[in-house]
Order: structure tokens, then sequence, then C-alpha cells
């Protein structure tokens, strides 16, 4: 895959799919798994050209909107937006959930909307509920007790999602207990008498 950025060629992964749907629609989709999927709507004042057999793909801006310095901006904007989201399909980012504590685990189910649904326990009183959105993959999700791996192809939903099951129990510093994002641990100094 090829994509055309400030005269530019700029090589992507070859395990992706592009469909052309109506009204200036894209439908990005991974080859690997079917159900992760990404819609994306080019803007009005852009035209691209799309060649299956080079799989190449060139935006550029109309010529009535050529003239205006925003138009140029925006493009930009686009284009790098574009570039992030389809990268983010091909490889997927990656994030990790530690859960420590004693008592403290999780239990995954898939859902029929294929969404996982998560059951966190904190010590003996304390249960939660989450239910993860569209589009994140759980590695292993069966056998997650403690460990949570998670992909998705946003980063920006990667993070959220992060920080949404992290509010349910926040890290203490002084008794290693809570959720820890991506391998993050605090340092505990020692009792020195």
């Amino acid at each position: 895959m090829l994509v055309k950025y400030k005269s530019k060629i700029i090589q992507l992964a070859s395990n992706i799919i592009f469909n052309q749907n109506f009204n200036n629609n894209i439908t990005i989709s991974n080859k690997n798994i079917s159900s992760l999927f990404l819609n994306l709507n080019i803007p009005f004042f852009l035209l691209f050209d799309f060649n299956l057999n080079t799989n190449t793909i060139k935006f550029y801006i109309k010529s009535e909107f050529a003239q205006y310095k925003a138009s140029k901006m925006m493009f930009y904007t686009f284009v790098s937006q574009f570039i992030h989201k389809v990268n983010g399909i091909s490889i997927f980012y990656r994030g990790v959930i530690n859960i420590q504590g004693l008592g403290y685990s999780c239990a995954v189910t898939k859902l029929k909307n294929n969404k996982y649904n998560l059951f966190f326990r904190f010590g003996f009183k304390d249960k939660y509920n989450y239910i993860m959105p569209d589009n994140i993959i759980i590695e292993n999700f069966e056998t997650v007790k403690t460990k949570m791996i998670i992909y998705c192809h946003s980063l920006e939903l990667l993070k959220q999602v992060q920080i949404n099951i992290q509010r349910l129990r926040y890290p203490k510093a002084f008794k290693l207990q809570g959720i820890y994002l991506n391998d993050t641990f605090p340092k505990v100094k020692k009792f020195i008498k």
C-alpha cells in the first residue's frame, strides 16, 4: 500500500484491504482479522485516486480549493491522520493492563456482538463490571486473570479504554495495589531503621 504525501510516497503494510463506498467513504480492513474495520469520510475539498493494480492511493486538493492556505493545512492534517489510522489497522497498537493486589482479579467473557465483558474483583467486597467498546481485541481472553494485553487500531481509543479501566482502582503507592498500565510499577523504598 502506497500513500502519496508531501510529494513523497509512503510504503504501508500489505495486509490491508480498501473498499470505496458511496459519498466519498473508504472502508479499511485487515486481511487477518475480518471483524476489525474502519470507515473514513473523505473531506469535500479532497479527491483521491485509488489504483487496485498497484495498490496505491493519492490524495489531492480540488482545483477550486487549491488557492486557499487553509485547505492545504487541512490536507496535510487529513493525510497524516489517514496514515496513522492505516498503520493502526495493519500493525495494531498494544496496551498492557496489570491488576495487582491480594484478591484482585479479572474474568473476561466474549459477548455475541464481538465485545468483551470484564468482571473485576477487588478483595472480598468490591466487584465491578465493564464492557469494552468495539474494535478492541484481548489476547488470550480465556486465561486472563491479572495481566491483560489489548490491541486496537486507534491509539486514542486504546488510551481511553486503559484510563477508564484504571479509574476502577487507582494504584496505591505504599501497598502496591491497583491497576497499572503498560508495565509501569512504582519503585518502593525499603524502610531502614
